[in-house]
């Protein structure tokens, strides 16, 4: 696949890793001479600097050849008409990223547009992300919530204290709900997928896969929380305003702290249900006189990292059982968690995340990457004569490599968790779960035989 990144920030960095370490060719383009120096001593890619929505530029880099355009710089309006030109070139698919105030209607709810002014798809990661926090308030004590299969399938990620009864206990002896099961564990920075003889210990984190009407029963097997019903929302911006309309529409009570007087008024003007406070998220006496410490869950979502660490410190102090920070700077989000913050999300992690999952061909329909890239959970459709089809789950035959797992098969008529005498169909999605050292044996398991 060609594929041409204009914009080498943050996002366009990692989608730029990705395409690189998967061996496609890929075009980086940036403004800056600087940057795309830094690019060019650690990427082994073609580089161009100039102005991204440029036809000329666009042509150099022989856009109407690419497969793919990704316009992800820090200009709307650049990525748009980037992604436009480039369109309008003959490029076959093109994704632009929009996350201004000015463009916070031009997406749906969900934070995707497809068709929007003739690009393909735009992106915009505040809403995404507001979508990723509303998701997580809904949980029972969740850390991450994911989506697979068009939501046929959903993705948690639970933490375990020493107090859990889930601990010293064989996988294969734990009694999860029908059709869950323990996909991945976090121990001490590491991953890996476990099998029926692993025990989970204190402060893993387990990332558990199944049907969206069991994966609640699950939860409570891993926390003893509930949906959050009294949240408290630091910073009125598009992230704050995008996650409060889904937490009243779902029964909550919600709570907004604005600093600035105007855009806290235009909000209690504008949001029905919503409590408006004009003042300082990172006021501790502020925090106590609106009795925070009594919301389920509190979100600090302003433009600022250093606010919003401040306020999720605070609100622990105050009381509050579960934190999330917004942290625009992704190599910080370890330092948040150490210090004590529960949920930490980065828009351009979440933004490179969505670029990622719409810049796959056709046969992987989408791509989750968890835990910086350590493992991806990836969803691809079985072709009639690939190696897998018809094989049990618990033959030998599969061949199924190391770190990985097929965690889910999707069927016209069926979405099971698998067990060992399931088997694979041709025409099937499978959603499978690997560390980054098995996808390439599990892409090739997916691929056809080559006729004889």
């Amino acid at each position: 696949m060609y594929v041409v990144v204009i914009g080498m920030g943050q996002v366009g960095r990692h989608v730029l890793r990705t395409l690189e370490y998967e061996r496609h060719g890929v075009v980086a383009i940036d403004a800056d001479p600087d940057v795309m120096r830094e690019v060019e001593e650690h990427h082994d890619v073609a580089t161009l600097v100039g102005y991204g929505a440029s036809p000329k530029v666009l042509r150099e880099a022989r856009a109407h050849e690419a497969d793919l355009v990704v316009a992800v710089t820090d200009h709307d309006e650049v990525n748009m008409l980037a992604a436009l030109a480039a369109k309008r070139m003959g490029c076959k698919r093109v994704i632009a990223r929009i996350q201004g105030d000015a463009w916070a209607t031009c997406t749906d709810e969900s934070g995707v547009e497809y068709g929007f002014l003739g690009v393909d798809v735009t992106l915009n990661p505040r809403v995404l992300l507001a979508q990723e926090i509303a998701k997580i308030a809904r949980s029972h004590g969740a850390l991450e919530v994911i989506d697979l299969a068009a939501d046929r399938i959903e993705l948690v990620k639970m933490k375990l204290d020493k107090n859990s009864r889930m601990l010293h206990k064989q996988l294969a002896k734990l009694q999860m709900p029908p059709n869950t099961l323990v996909a991945l564990i976090v121990r001490d920075g590491e991953v890996f997928v476990p099998g029926g003889a692993d025990h989970l210990l204190p402060d893993d984190q387990a990332y558990i896969v199944g049907l969206p009407s069991n994966i609640l029963a699950a939860e409570d097997l891993f926390s003893a929380q509930r949906e959050a019903r009294r949240v408290a929302i630091v910073g009125g911006g598009v992230v704050g305003k995008a996650l409060a309309k889904p937490l009243v529409r779902d029964g909550a009570r919600v709570t907004i702290i604005e600093k600035d007087r105007e855009r806290a008024e235009a909000l209690a003007g504008t949001l029905e249900g919503v409590t408006v406070v004009h003042g300082d998220g990172t006021n501790l006496a502020l925090l106590l006189e609106e009795e925070i410490g009594r919301s389920d869950l509190f979100a600090a979502v302003s433009h600022e990292d250093e606010v919003n660490l401040m306020a999720c410190l605070l609100a622990h102090r105050a009381g509050v059982a579960r934190t999330v920070a917004l942290c625009h700077r992704p190599d910080y989000t370890d330092i948040y968690r150490q210090l004590g913050v529960d949920v930490v999300l980065s828009p351009r992690l979440v933004a490179s995340d969505h670029v990622l999952r719409y810049s796959r061909q056709t046969d992987v329909k989408r791509l989750t990457a968890l835990e910086d890239g350590k493992a991806e959970v990836l969803e691809l459709v079985v072709g009639d004569t690939s190696p897998v089809v018809g094989i049990p789950m618990k033959s030998q035959q599969l061949n199924w490599p190391r770190g990985a797992l097929i965690c889910a098969i999707l069927g016209r008529e069926r979405v099971i968790i698998p067990r060992g005498d399931d088997v694979i169909q041709a025409g099937d999605t499978v959603i499978v779960l690997a560390t980054r050292s098995a996808i390439k044996r599990v892409s090739l398991l997916f691929r056809p035989r080559l006729a004889s």
